[in-house]
């Protein structure tokens, strides 16, 4: 997941695991991938996919 500020106040990096809400920058980084609500967050890292893609030709890509 994306790490903003390494606190968990952000909630960029806020994942289930075994039915919680974890936060990879201060709970994590390791987990058990079988406890992981991997759909979930998968629907969260595309939140913000179009916007991105937009953005690309400012960062050369």
């Amino acid at each position: 997941t994306i790490m903003i500020d390494g606190t968990g106040m952000c909630g960029g990096c806020r994942v289930s695991v075994g039915g919680k809400i974890k936060f990879v920058c201060v709970d994590g980084p390791d987990f058990d991938g079988h406890q992981v609500d991997w759909a979930n967050m998968m629907t969260r890292m595309k939140s913000f996919k179009d916007e991105e893609e937009k953005h690309k030709c400012r960062l050369g890509m």
